[in-house]
């Protein structure tokens, strides 16, 4: 492989990224852009498709207490003290808020679009670091790879915590490796983009904070290595010296980016975010059990393998097989290196190595170090924080959710482990080239047409090692964040209008499911009311998999399943059977059918009645101004796991979005 020029390039981080020459470079970042304009367009037909998760709301109201904290002249300080969540950075949140103020479209459509074009500034961050790696081709397939990742796909859009902290960290494990790739002759502007790119990952969950210790490593490391190979310890105050300046001024940069959106850090700018820390390490705001193989086991004590069998799971295949590949590569290339330079005798100290040529044009042996260098901080960043969480007993929750920020720089090295095996066989067989790529081309479409089958559920893939979603069925977590109910709702909806068509016209139907009521109202609309405690008894009951919320209500009969691959997500029961006067309707279709996409029908308006919504359509649009509050969920104290509705009730009475007594206002938690 040549490299043209690449020493003189402008950019100096270039220098050890491979090329397949002008013209194939070009391609591949043209069929780049392609992908992404595409994922734009999709991300524009369907966004509106995903539901709401538990966590939104809570994230909604934060953002509020957020901008409301400047807006009021801090006076307003909601924010320092709202549930968990003034433990967390506010950037994502935040910003959300003020986009739902210029947005046409409704609080949670808006937020949705807003998190899936943040998801996509995390492709584009993934799509740089692979290129950076391993040429135009990488890059190409890093972008490939990670949109046909379902769990990032899918969490893309409604998972207002985890995946814009994964986006901060993919762009902070960038800039390190650019960082790392120049070292010692950093510019400034790459220190000033890494102190961004620090802040960013920061400003969403205080374990960013890794980021700026991997940064630290760095330069610690290279000093080591750089007063062994010169055998001069006196050296070490010097470049102590030569590096502290611009390592702090970049943590510092960070910390103040990462405070500026975090209301309840900026009081105690340089004790409060350790406090978080060592809370965010030990969470235990709430217990419960998960299905984990054949038993269940608490989210403060996982087994060790818990986050080894959610990655192996819920990752593509070839995915898992370039990561393996990757890894004995790794160690080959390490082993061959240390014979070399064995061979050589230029084993750090010695005179070869003092009299190696520096600067821009790095010989062999040092552009095979630095790149292994490079390989080993990005297996480092993937490999520490799940190892640390496991030695550590840290309490896991809902598969690999947590974790999600691993997803990308996992992809980045398959990608580039794939880009490099081609270049191999391509030299050696041409044929062996096209029969690989055919492989991992069949498999891309396995994997489109899961997602497209899984569609708006794409996180909950799993891939053949489990048996697919089939099983995964109540052996492990599937449908943890009630995305699912949005599709329930709408059949509902629909098989209502279709079957029922007068009475769902005439008064609305009593509703109860295993959610929040805050989130249940979204999709209500003036045919369904929520059930109250002691008030009329419900008409249906709507249950997912997640602690067994389906088996309620059992003695009801079933009247519709959203399922995918054969595979129950939600039930709804039909419980009017036995209510004075209900007749079961002459059915145009038959039960248990799940609707897969669906024609808007058209009702006469009923005099002198609220207009009821169509299935599919959607209610007016509130004026927005910029103090108008988002839907209010309850504020209590805990985590974002909702139970059965009769733990709501026990916790918060007749309506779960108003506290028990005595807790409104309450300043919970604030150190």
């Amino acid at each position: 492989m040549s490299e043209p020029l690449r020493s003189l390039s402008a950019d100096p981080a270039a220098r050890l990224q491979p090329s397949d020459g002008p013209r194939w470079d070009m391609a591949f970042d043209v069929a780049s852009a392609v992908v992404g304009s595409v994922m734009l367009m999709l991300i524009a037909l369907t966004f509106q498709d995903y539901g709401i998760t538990w966590d939104e709301t809570w994230h909604l109201s934060y953002g509020r207490h957020i901008i409301h904290w400047f807006a009021s002249g801090f006076v307003d300080d909601s924010a320092l003290y709202y549930r968990a969540d003034y433990l967390y950075g506010g950037a994502f949140d935040g910003l959300g808020y003020l986009a739902r103020q210029i947005s046409p479209l409704g609080t949670y459509e808006t937020i949705h679009l807003f998190g899936a074009l943040v998801g996509c500034v995390g492709l584009l961050g993934a799509w740089k670091l692979g290129r950076l790696l391993g040429g135009p081709a990488a890059g190409f397939l890093t972008l490939v790879l990670l949109i046909l990742t379902p769990v990032w796909y899918g969490h893309m859009f409604n998972n207002p915590k985890d995946l814009p902290f994964a986006v901060g960290y993919i762009w902070a494990l960038y800039y390190l490796v650019r960082i790392l790739i120049v070292f010692p002759s950093v510019p400034t502007r790459e220190w000033l983009k890494t102190s961004v790119a620090l802040g960013i990952a920061m400003s969403v969950r205080i374990g960013g904070i890794l980021t700026v210790c991997y940064l630290m490593m760095l330069i610690g490391l290279w000093i080591l290595w750089r007063v062994r190979q010169t055998r001069d310890w006196s050296l070490l105050p010097r470049y102590v010296a030569q590096f502290a300046t611009p390592y702090f001024a970049t943590v510092a940069g960070a910390w103040l980016l990462m405070l500026v959106l975090w209301p309840w850090a900026q009081l105690a700018p340089l004790r409060r975010p350790f406090i978080v820390l060592a809370r965010m390490s030990a969470f235990n705001l709430h217990e419960r059990s998960m299905p984990f193989g054949w038993r269940r086991v608490s989210t403060l004590t996982p087994p060790p393998d818990y986050l080894l069998r959610y990655f192996v799971f819920k990752l593509p295949e070839i995915v898992l097989v370039l990561l393996v590949g990757a890894l004995v590569a790794f160690i080959v290339r390490l082993v061959r290196l240390r014979r070399r330079a064995k061979a050589l005798g230029a084993e750090p100290g010695s005179k070869a190595a003092r009299k190696a040529p520096k600067g821009p044009e790095l010989p062999p042996l040092a552009r095979e170090r630095r790149m292994l260098a490079v390989w080993g901080l990005i297996a480092f960043a993937i490999l520490f924080p799940p190892v640390y969480a496991i030695i550590k007993r840290s309490p896991l929750y809902d598969g690999l959710r947590h974790f999600l920020f691993l997803v990308p720089p996992m992809t980045v090295i398959a990608a580039v482990t794939f880009a490099q095996l081609t270049r191999w066989l391509a030299a050696r067989s041409r044929a062996g080239a096209w029969a690989l790529q055919t492989l991992v081309l069949a498999h891309a479409v396995r994997v489109i047409l899961a997602m497209v089958h899984l569609h708006p559920h794409q996180y909950l893939y799993f891939n053949a090692f489990t048996g697919g979603l089939p099983g995964a069925y109540l052996r492990y977590s599937t449908d943890y964040y009630g995305n699912t109910y949005k599709e329930a709702y709408d059949d509902l909806h629909e098989y209502l209008w279709e079957n029922d068509r007068e009475r769902y016209l005439a008064e609305p139907y009593i509703i109860s499911a295993c959610m929040p009521q805050f989130v249940a109202k979204e999709y209500f609309n003036a045919n369904f009311e929520w059930r109250r405690r002691g008030g009329t008894p419900p008409d249906f009951w709507l249950g997912y998999t997640r602690n067994n919320c389906y088996l309620q209500k059992e003695q009801y009969p079933e009247l519709l399943r959203v399922e995918r691959e054969g595979t129950l997500l939600v039930l709804v029961r039909d419980m009017r059977l036995g209510k004075e006067g209900w007749e079961p309707p002459d059915p145009k279709r038959p039960h248990h059918n799940v609707t897969k996409g669906r024609d808007e029908a058209k009702g006469p308006r009923v005099p002198g009645a609220e207009e009821p919504r169509k299935p599919g359509s959607e209610g007016p649009v509130p004026m927005k101004g910029m103090l108008e509050p988002p839907p209010e969920p309850p504020a209590e104290e805990g985590a974002d796991e909702i139970g059965p509705p009769e733990e709501l009730e026990r916790a918060f009475g007749d309506d779960p979005t108003v506290p028990p007594a005595g807790e409104a206002g309450a300043k919970r938690g604030a150190p």
